[in-house]
């Protein structure tokens, strides 16, 4: 078992478990410490994401794809331990897999894309699972209504009348969401990282204005 997992096909694999460990030790620590490192590192990676959307050019289609791999319903500690945890398995059961029915590695330029497909296919599905499964927290649980007067953020799209587009929203507790904008008159536009401020909605489209 050893041979098999310090084996140079197998490097990518054990780093990734190997990281794994070494996340929940220092988390451990942390804990015994009073503190917890990944709620900063949660508190990080939510300021990085707000600066990202700050720029017109990165934020298309990003927080659709960080929403598709659950970044945005996760911890991030139970994040990059799904998502290691995944990359780390695909690739011991190829290369088993394989070595059984060939005598031989697959080579890491298969492997390592091959555990990355699966690893993000993981997040979504698995990730998903977790998140309904996790308890929410109550106080930060409001009604969509209350979201009206908060400042969102367009994310991606061009936003017209009748035609809107993703925008993401903080609401007093600090908890993000992302609802459906479209302008309140016929002649505006909302393009990507545009702050818009939510007037109404109708049914899950908010009619909003411009932030100024």
């Amino acid at each position: 078992m050893q041979a098999f997992l310090v084996a140079q096909a197998n490097i990518p694999f054990s780093i990734a478990l190997a990281i794994v460990v070494i996340l929940g030790m220092f988390e451990i620590i942390a804990l015994i410490a009073g503190l917890s490192v990944f709620s900063a590192l949660d508190n990080w990676f939510s300021l990085d994401v707000d600066t990202d959307v700050d720029t017109t050019v990165s934020v298309t289609g990003m927080t659709g794809i960080l929403g598709w791999l659950c970044l945005n319903r996760l911890p991030l500690l139970i994040w990059f331990v799904l998502a290691l945890s995944s990359f780390a398995i695909a690739g011991y059961v190829i290369n088993f897999g394989y070595s059984q029915l060939f005598g031989s590695f697959l080579p890491q330029i298969i492997t390592v894309p091959v555990a990355l497909v699966i690893m993000f296919f993981s997040s979504h599905f698995i990730g998903n699972g977790i998140a309904n499964i996790l308890p929410k927290n109550e106080t930060s649980a409001i009604s969509i209504d209350a979201l009206g007067g908060c400042v969102g953020k367009i994310t991606q799209g061009r936003a017209i009348k009748g035609m809107p587009t993703e925008a993401v929203v903080r609401d007093t507790f600090g908890q993000k969401h992302y609802v459906l904008v479209e302008p309140e008159h016929d002649d505006v536009e909302f393009l990507p990282g545009v702050d818009v401020v939510l007037i109404a909605h109708q049914g899950k489209v908010w009619t909003a204005t411009r932030f100024s």
